[in-house]
């Protein structure tokens, strides 16, 4: 297996910590984990990470989404939503940043495992 190199954007602490260690059981690493979507771009163009989980509601000006369309225009660096705002209006606003996924939360372990599973082919191209 190839390790996915993973950046979180989460602004609850305790859950970046659990996706974290999640991801590191699954053998992967986490490049930065960050809060807002201002450290996100910028923490993006210092890491260039394989994965990006994205929360849709951040502290800052920027939420998720827009952070997500952002670093997509320059990047086909796959983005999978994490949230537990899951109604059609957020999933119809979210699909327009061309996300790889969309996963509620609380995330699951088994769930994440088959996201990067899925993942792991275009990862394995970098």
């Amino acid at each position: 297996m190839i390790p996915a190199r993973v950046m979180i954007v989460e602004d609850e602490a305790i859950t970046a910590m659990a996706t974290g260690a999640m991801l590191k059981r699954l053998g992967h690493v986490v490049l930065a984990a960050v809060g807002t979507g201002q450290d996100a771009l910028v923490a993006f163009r210092l890491q260039r990470p394989d994965l990006v989980l994205m929360d849709i509601r951040l502290d800052g000006d920027l939420d998720g989404i827009e952070t997500a369309k952002l670093l997509r225009r320059d990047s086909d660096v796959p983005v999978v939503f994490v949230s537990a705002f899951v109604d059609e209006s957020t999933r119809t606003r979210a699909a327009e940043a061309g996300p790889f996924d969309f996963m509620p939360k609380p995330l699951d372990e088994y769930d994440l495992k088959n996201l990067l599973s899925r993942l792991l082919p275009t990862v394995g191209e970098r």
